[in-house]
């Protein structure tokens, strides 16, 4: 959590934990992932909507639950984070977002 208190905003909890954090510098973000060869990912905000019980489920497994109330009270770029994260790593939404 050390590494990311530069960019926290507000007071830390007991955790170290932010409400929320700003976007650090492009130099330290890591790369997307690549698509494999002859592939396309379609990242649209339609596509991600039109497979939402991918995004449902992806992030329940991962411990995630969306109409957590907690969750929903999160800020959103968190939570955007995190739907997006799985276009980025192997899942099931980025199968079904791969176009061949």
């Amino acid at each position: 959590m050390e590494d990311w208190a530069p960019y926290g905003v507000g007071e830390p909890d007991a955790d170290g934990v932010y409400p929320d954090y700003r976007r650090p510098p492009k130099h330290l973000r890591p790369a997307p992932a690549a698509a494999p060869a002859g592939a396309d990912i379609d990242n649209s905000i339609l596509a991600i909507v039109t497979n939402w019980r991918l995004v449902v489920a992806e992030l329940a497994e991962r411990g995630v639950d969306l109409y957590d109330p907690a969750v929903r009270a999160r800020p959103w770029p968190g939570i955007r984070a995190m739907i997006f994260s799985l276009i980025g790593s192997p899942s099931r939404l980025r199968e079904a977002l791969t176009r061949r």
